[in-house]
């Protein structure tokens, strides 16, 4: 290469470099929107909130929160995924961004039209059986499961769920068979189990936690690899011969394919710093999880290994969206 084109190129990269390191500089220039896949109420839009309301202070720029509900969160992961690609529109996602692309037949969205941006929080799922019941432990469901296969039921939120997926890596781990019915989401579910129409439910931490509390409903094991802090009691479900066993529900940001590394870097920075606090950690405590301060490598791991393990699963159990 001679070297006018020598000259030439590197101008072009030092360009680049100023470009972007000047957009960090100037980010954010104007409100930042966050799209939430679910409706109103429940606890990843509280969580959305929460983060909008400290970003809002951290970024000096109105930071609202959207809520694009349907399709299991396909539609606001492709609305996000159209959008600019400069940081001002972000998505909020669980674990559905991962295993979505491979449980619907056209999810709308791939997992690499989608920057990992911050893990906000994680928290356990819950096994759990009417006060009633005739199970007391994990392990005496699980012993008839094994006596009797394809006779006991368990509910879910749906199909592909964190709730779902937990029972279905239950059964691998266990090496039991039971019959999943899909529900539409954790309350209807749950409130059939305190009515006795379905036999186990298993169901988000927090969403569980009242009717525990209230004595309609006995938590047998959560799905956590240890003891939740909130709920001391209740054992892990790998105390009972299943040391790998784990599922946690999380929720994160995601912004656009293309945003600007030193944007995302920053965006990161300053959400774990809402997530540091102590008023937050707390807020979030009562939403049944635990705060995340991954930075950006550490949750693009976590993605990639996420995505792995939903893609498989959902080709060994041959799962599919209705």
């Amino acid at each position: 290469m001679t070297n006018p084109l020598r000259r030439a190129l590197l101008c072009s990269v030092l360009s680049l470099c100023a470009a972007v390191a000047a957009q960090a500089d100037t980010f954010p220039s104007k409100p930042v929107r966050i799209v939430v896949i679910v409706a109103p109420g429940g606890s990843a839009d509280a969580l959305g909130r929460i983060v909008a309301e400290g970003l809002t202070t951290r970024l000096g720029q109105p930071v609202v929160v959207e809520n694009k509900p349907g399709a299991g969160g396909n539609l606001a992961s492709q609305a996000v995924a159209r959008s600019p690609a400069d940081g001002y529109t972000l998505l909020l996602s669980a674990n559905n961004h991962t295993i979505n692309p491979s449980l619907f037949a056209n999810a709308g969205y791939g997992i690499d039209d989608l920057v990992p941006v911050a893990q906000l929080m994680e928290g356990p799922s819950v096994i759990a059986v009417p006060a009633n019941s005739r199970f007391n432990t994990l392990p005496e469901l699980l012993e008839e499961a094994r006596q009797k296969p394809g006779t006991i039921a368990f509910g879910s939120a749906g199909i592909g769920v964190p709730s779902h997926i937990a029972g279905e890596m239950l059964q691998r781990a266990a090496d039991v068979k039971l019959v999943h019915i899909a529900y539409r989401g954790s309350g209807p579910s749950i409130t059939d189990a305190v009515g006795g129409q379905v036999p186990v439910v298993i169901a988000s931490l927090v969403a569980a936690m009242p009717q525990i509390e209230g004595g309609k409903l006995k938590a047998l094991a959560v799905t956590s690899p240890k003891r939740w802090p909130t709920s001391p009691n209740v054992p892990a479900a790998a105390e009972f011969g299943m040391p790998s066993y784990e599922h946690m529900t999380w929720l994160g940001l995601f912004a656009p394919k293309g945003t600007p590394a030193a944007v995302v870097a920053r965006l990161n920075a300053e959400i774990r710093a809402v997530l540091a606090d102590d008023g937050v950690k707390a807020r979030v405590a009562k939403l049944g999880g635990s705060v995340s301060q991954k930075n950006v490598p550490a949750f693009e791991e976590m993605i990639r290994k996420d995505h792995a393990l939903s893609t498989r699963l959902v080709t060994d159990a041959k799962l599919k969206a209705e």
